[in-house]
């Protein structure tokens, strides 16, 4: 990437428990060393990177942060029409965008390697009036996601994704599964239809989800998401199930779908909340489908 452009950077300074704020200066000082103009942007709440990135005229656009800010940023981008490059500096407790596609996890790193590497068109999904570079969850994670508002900065910095483990554990205990309906799509163009009892509908544009590969075959550029529905019908449930996807044995059982698709439809009883990139959106009913080479991704070579 060529130096003396401009770089529009963003920077969640909550980001990680508050890492966001130590690096902002470290990161700026190595641009401006690199000959970049460099214009940085705070972000204090939900909708700052989204309304900076529609602002901007930069060159490209850097976000350093998680998952949730970078969201943000790409909604902007795509609400604007805009190709600029965006590439992400993961600074974030869970960072999975992050460590599917080879960035370094230390901030300095991730930059080095984002400047020398290249753009590629990556698929979004589109639910709810937006699009997600990660994923779509339906039902547990969601709720998991709910309570993490409570996790304090000092927890998330020490813990970092040890936390939303330790908090999936504790919550497993209230929440409760709802009867689904997925009418999905398939990669061939035939529709399907499930009916279960469930506790979690992943819809994926990645294969590793926190730690676990979820939908194994995912891939960003492929023009398709993968979804996957893990039934449930008692709290036991969920502690099998999540133990066959920690260890990846959960596509051999025969209740557990893993699939591609192009396009989905979730409703359920009762409605359950559904989150995008580890951001909580509006519950279900759902519409979810891919849109092919859509983002315009800096990331390292390969």
């Amino acid at each position: 990437m060529q130096a003396g452009k401009s770089v529009l950077l963003i920077v969640n300074p909550h980001s990680g428990g508050g890492k966001g704020q130590k690096w902002m200066p470290r990161l700026e000082s190595a641009l401006k060393q690199r000959g970049w103009k460099v214009q940085t942007v705070l972000t204090e709440r939900q909708g700052d990177a989204m309304h900076a990135v529609k602002e901007s005229t930069a060159d490209i656009i850097l976000v350093a942060g998680g998952d949730g800010v970078f969201h943000d940023a790409i909604n902007g981008l795509w609400q604007s029409g805009k190709s600029t490059p965006v590439g992400l500096i993961p600074i974030g407790t869970g960072n999975v965008f992050a460590a599917n596609m080879g960035i370094p996890a230390n901030p300095l790193d991730a930059l080095e390697q984002l400047l020398n590497g290249q753009v590629h068109w990556l698929d979004v999904g589109e639910a709810h009036s937006q699009i997600f570079h990660c994923s779509l969850g339906v039902g547990f994670d969601a709720y998991v996601v709910a309570q993490m508002e409570t996790v304090s900065k000092p927890q998330k910095r020490l813990l970092g994704k040890l936390v939303y483990f330790l908090q999936a554990l504790r919550h497993s205990l209230h929440y409760r599964w709802s009867s689904l309906k997925v009418e999905a799509e398939l990669k061939d163009g035939t529709k399907q239809v499930w009916e279960k009892d469930a506790w979690l509908v992943l819809i994926s544009n990645l294969p590793d989800y926190g730690g676990v590969k979820v939908t194994p075959d995912a891939k960003p550029d492929d023009g398709l998401l993968d979804l996957c529905i893990m039934p449930s019908q008692s709290k036991a449930d969920y502690f099998r199930f999540a133990m066959l996807g920690l260890l990846g044995w959960h596509m051999r059982h025969p209740d557990v779908v893993v699939t591609q698709i192009r396009s989905a439809h979730i409703v359920s009883d009762p409605p359950v909340p559904t989150q995008m990139d580890g951001e909580l959106t509006p519950p279900t009913p759902v519409t979810v489908k891919v849109i092919s080479k859509a983002l315009p991704v800096l990331l390292p070579l390969k």
